[in-house]
Parts: C-alpha cells; structure tokens; sequence
C-alpha cells in the first residue's frame, strides 16, 4: 500500500502543478516576445532613418504592420476566448507575429549593409 499512495500522491501534486487552461499557452509571455521584437525593429529604424532608402524603409514598415496586426488579433483572441482553441488561435498569432518582426529585423539589417 505504500507505493500505491506515494505514486498517487505524487500524480495529484503534478497535477496541481500544472498549468490550466489558458495558462497553459502563455498568452500573455508570447504577446511581450512580439512586442519585444516590434519595439526593438522601431527603434533600430529610428536609429538608420535615412541610411536605408525609402522604398527599403517601407518594406521594412510593411513587415512590422503585418507583425503588429497579427499581434493584435492574439490579444483579441485571447481577451474574448470561446474556449482552449481561441487560445490556441492567440499563440499561433502571437508567433506568426514575432516571425514577422524576426522578419523585418533581418530585412532591416540586409539592407542597412548595402
């Protein structure tokens, strides 16, 4: 009886532990990630204003639209959520958006260098 109750007490405290709902998917932790990397592309292209062309600059602005519209509508899935999948809905945004700021951070560097 005794390692029956030590392995069922040790499944109850796990389970305690882990994380529920929309914990599970750190929303929240995904939105900073993306905003972070946002926030740091807007400075970097405060920072080189007019050392990159202006059609450059505007692409590079086109990137970071797509980042913050994704972002956004995380965070609106997120606040207003039917269930687990809206939740899954915001971290696929909340990614898709920091791929985009990754995105417009390279793009940036590429053609700071030309």
């Amino acid at each position: 009886m005794g390692l029956k109750w030590l392995l069922a007490a040790s499944a109850a405290v796990m389970m305690l532990q882990m994380p529920s709902g929309a914990q599970a998917f750190e929303c929240p932790k995904r939105f900073a990630e993306a905003q972070a990397l946002i926030d740091k592309v807007t400075a970097d292209m405060k920072g080189m204003k007019g050392k990159v062309s202006k059609e450059d600059h505007a692409l590079v602005h086109a990137l970071l639209d797509d980042a913050k519209g994704l972002l956004a509508g995380a965070k609106h899935n997120h606040e207003k959520p039917q269930g687990a999948f809206d939740h899954a809905r915001a971290v696929a945004k909340a990614d898709a958006a920091r791929g985009y700021a990754h995105a417009a951070d390279l793009f940036h560097f590429k053609v700071m260098k030309k």
